[in-house]
């Protein structure tokens, strides 16, 4: 038979060539099951090239299953399951004006930066760097961790208590996991709070309750009637709420941890961003043996590095380590070593110090306008962070206004499903990671159309004199 093949045969692989073109073709439906094969010889001869190497690729793909051959007779194609057509991938919604409050400007990325840090610490690395290693992590990276969060975060911790993770939700994943292993039955969460960290929680098999926030951050009186084994908690900037936590609640939350035997899992979320006072500092320097002090990479430089980091309480080290390792041995190495650089070096405290600049001047340029379109709706939560929470009134459907808003491009999270219970609270959170300055008056005008459109559809109507 004769035999159309796509096939480079580069000298040097002549017999991979040949293999894997064959691959291709049986798997694609090119050569379907029953199809005889020229004999090695013919073949041979057709492409210009020794018999040995048809024979080695026949003979490779007769042991991995796609040819059968019998004595003195030409391969034939097996039988293949042929692999479903690729689905079609979901186009990305493409915002006019994009509010989505959960990533920053990624554009702010430091490229050279990053790749300058790349580039020495690959020279500086040992081989044995780039070996399975210690699944906390680089001892560079924990390191440099333990002495820029003790300066900028107050986090009292050694590098042998830090582990290295894959952002938040990894860390959160781990630490579940363990409680787990420890008997725990019950975790409590913020309400509101991000949804998928809920999911996080349940699917490792512990039960999630909710603790309201209010403007002194999470209610931690309701605390001690949750039966909680532990508790997830933004102290610095809560999401989406924006809520600090007062000075009084904090030690409430550590009397409740030291009475109840309960670990506290601190979400560190985007601290470094606090643009009229100075930053507080994390609640782990109180008892770093209560607390596990969770922070990422996620917002001060991007969500696609998939860094993150765990301090934790001496007694949590090894068990964590060990969930670690489980869970996929250990965080990429290079990446790592990255970040220790742009830590040891300054880079990274200069790059956050340029972002904060440039997102305060955007939180301004949103206060201004929403101050001048929305005037009789508050907001909250703009002294830190990327984002600000927009109240409306209750009796309007903050999920409908958001759903509107989407028709016409403009992408916004409503904040009723972010509580974990109940709430007639309504509102809309606003984030300016993905708009640029210029952008924002134009941004708020459109949503600001959406919102007075919703707000007259809900106006009760006079009844006539």
């Amino acid at each position: 038979m004769d035999l159309l093949l796509e096939v480079e045969l580069r000298r040097g692989r002549l017999r991979r060539s040949l293999s894997e073109a064959l691959r291709a073709a049986i798997q694609e439906g090119q050569l379907p099951a029953t199809t005889v094969l020229p004999s090695s010889r013919r073949l041979a001869a057709a492409l210009g090239v020794s018999r040995g190497v048809v024979t080695d690729a026949y003979d490779q793909l007769v042991s991995e299953g796609y040819l059968d051959v019998k004595p003195r007779s030409a391969p034939v194609v097996a039988e293949v399951v042929a692999a479903p057509p690729p689905a079609p991938e979901p186009p990305a919604p493409r915002w006019h004006f994009d509010f989505h409050a959960t990533t920053p400007d990624i554009a702010l990325f430091p490229r050279r930066g990053w790749i300058r840090a790349v580039e020495r610490a690959l020279r500086r690395a040992p081989d044995a760097a780039l070996d399975y290693g210690d699944r906390r992590g680089r001892i560079e990276l924990r390191s440099a961790l333990s002495a820029y969060l003790a300066r900028v975060r107050g986090v009292r911790v050694d590098p042998g208590r830090i582990v290295v993770t894959q952002g938040f939700t990894q860390a959160l994943d781990l630490l579940c996991r363990v409680l787990v292993d420890r008997g725990a039955t019950t975790v409590a969460m913020e309400t509101p709070s991000h949804p998928e960290l809920w999911a996080t929680v349940r699917q490792s098999g512990l039960r999630l309750v909710g603790s309201q926030v209010d403007s002194d951050g999470m209610r931690t009186d309701e605390l001690s009637g949750l039966g909680a084994d532990a508790v997830v908690v933004a102290p610095a900037h809560q999401f989406p709420t924006g809520a600090v936590m007062s000075p009084a609640r904090r030690l409430a939350l550590l009397e409740w941890a030291a009475t109840h035997r309960s670990l506290i899992i601190e979400d560190d979320y985007d601290a470094e961003f606090r643009y009229d006072r100075t930053p507080v500092g994390a609640v782990q320097g109180l008892d770093p043996g209560r607390v596990a002090h969770v922070g990422t990479a996620s917002k001060t430089l991007a969500p696609g590095v998939r860094l993150g980091w765990i301090s934790l309480p001496a007694d949590l080290v090894e068990e964590v380590r060990i969930r670690k390792v489980l869970a996929d041995s250990g965080s990429p190495t290079v990446d790592q070593l990255a970040l220790a650089d742009l830590l040891s070096t300054g880079d990274y405290e200069r790059h956050v110090v340029r972002a904060r600049h440039e997102y305060r001047r955007r939180r301004d340029r949103l206060v201004r306008a929403l101050s001048r379109r929305l005037p009789k709706l508050e907001f909250r939560g703009a002294a830190a962070g990327m984002q600000l929470l927009l109240s409306l009134p209750d009796e309007v459907d903050d999920v409908a206004i958001a759903d509107a808003a989407a028709s016409g491009r403009i992408g916004v999270r409503p904040l009723s499903p972010l509580h974990l219970i109940p709430s007639q609270e309504r509102g809309l959170l606003l984030g300016y990671g993905r708009l640029s300055e210029g952008r924002i008056d134009q941004a708020v005008g459109a949503l600001s159309a959406v919102i007075m459109e919703a707000s007259a559809a809900h106006r009760p109507r006079r009844s006539p004199t």
